[in-house]
């Protein structure tokens, strides 16, 4: 594949992905707050249930890395966003999004509609089209084994604030950190689990990155 054509493809992906995670974050915003309110919550506390789904943050997160790499390239937002560390890290995210709805959450309803299509969007087609971005096009020469810490902030910072509402509020995104159900031992148990299985991809991303580094060295 030529240069030209390599560049062409990356930004059709690039394009499509952007325009996908955009559409399902926008769709699904109004779809959370209907489903909220009719529950009885207040505007606030239906924007805040939105922002508690690890899915949803994650694609925006996605989202942005992409609009900012596309539309920004030299600004200094956009040299933050489209980083090999940063861009390696969502794609960290957004696969475990992937991996954790279709192996713990998949089986636990079945939407229709228009919740069918941004469930598609967040849980299939992003994540898939974002790690083959990264495969594809995310140059990894300068990953280190110290971006793996820097990696856990995101998903840390995101337990303590899912941990943090839900005692305030009594409301959980996810099952497996239910604490009203569940307690908190099994919850920190089930949260460190997936904390250690990220860290181990991590290290096993980096470890291949080196390997690919080192076989450049010496050829």
């Amino acid at each position: 594949m030529s240069d030209v054509a390599k560049n062409n493809a990356k930004h059709v992906l690039m394009v499509s992905i952007a325009a996908a995670a955009w559409f399902a974050l926008a769709v699904q915003l109004p779809l959370t707050i209907q489903t909220s309110t009719a529950h009885g919550m207040n505007i606030l506390g239906a924007i805040l249930t939105y922002l508690s789904f690890f899915t949803l943050l994650t694609n925006l997160l996605v989202a942005l890395v992409l609009t900012f790499s596309l539309l920004a390239t030299n600004a200094r937002w956009g040299r933050f966003f489209s980083s090999p560390v940063v861009a390696t890290g969502t794609a960290l995210y957004i696969a475990t999004v992937g991996a954790t709805y279709f192996l713990l959450l998949r089986h636990t309803w079945n939407p229709e509609g228009l919740v069918k299509l941004t469930d598609f969007l967040l849980h299939d087609f992003v994540p898939l089209g974002y790690v083959a971005y990264w495969i594809f096009f995310v140059p990894k020469s300068e990953l280190s084994w110290k971006n793996t810490l820097s990696w856990t902030i995101y998903p840390v910072t995101y337990l303590a604030w899912i941990l943090i509402r839900g005692d305030l509020y009594g409301r959980y995104p996810y099952p497996f950190v239910d604490v009203g159900s569940l307690g908190y031992p099994r919850t920190l148990l089930n949260s460190g689990i997936l904390l250690m299985l990220f860290v181990l991809v991590s290290l096993a991303v980096v470890a291949l990155a080196r390997r690919k580094r080192s076989r450049a060295a010496g050829r």
